[in-house]
């Protein structure tokens, strides 16, 4: 008997993202040469480039949370999608003094159950996903 999805056990998760990380660094390894690059327009206007050590970064940070990992590891899969259907939530200096197109983090969210997921993209450079409670 097939075990209902939203029942799954810790070992389950671990091993489903696992999986998941797997085809994680696979893409990654597409990006070797050629970063995934994108506009985005939801609630500011800003470039961004995916590079492979970004969806790498995003893919080792695993926390204790087996279920978590296994969700952040799907979204790093279609990080576009992500950060274009994510909530813009501002932005802060990165670096104080810089210019803005370069020193800064935009903030991106959206709610996966009672977890919320936040995609920082600092323009022009860097990708991350991070887990809020």
């Amino acid at each position: 008997m097939k075990q209902n999805s939203n029942h799954r056990t810790e070992e389950e998760y671990y091993l489903e993202s696992k999986r998941l990380r797997a085809e994680v660094m696979q893409i990654a390894d597409t990006l070797k040469n050629s970063p995934m690059r994108f506009t985005v327009t939801n609630g500011i206007k800003m470039d961004v480039e995916v590079t492979k050590s970004d969806l790498k970064t995003i893919a080792s940070k695993n926390t204790q949370d087996n279920r978590f990992n296994a969700f952040k590891n799907k979204l790093a899969q279609d990080i576009r999608g992500f950060i274009e259907k994510a909530k813009y939530e501002g932005w802060r200096e990165v670096i104080p003094g810089k210019h803005p197109e370069t020193a800064y983090f935009a903030y991106f969210s959206r709610e996966l159950g009672k977890r919320l997921i936040s995609a920082y993209a600092k323009l022009k450079t860097r990708v991350c996903l991070n887990h809020m409670q």
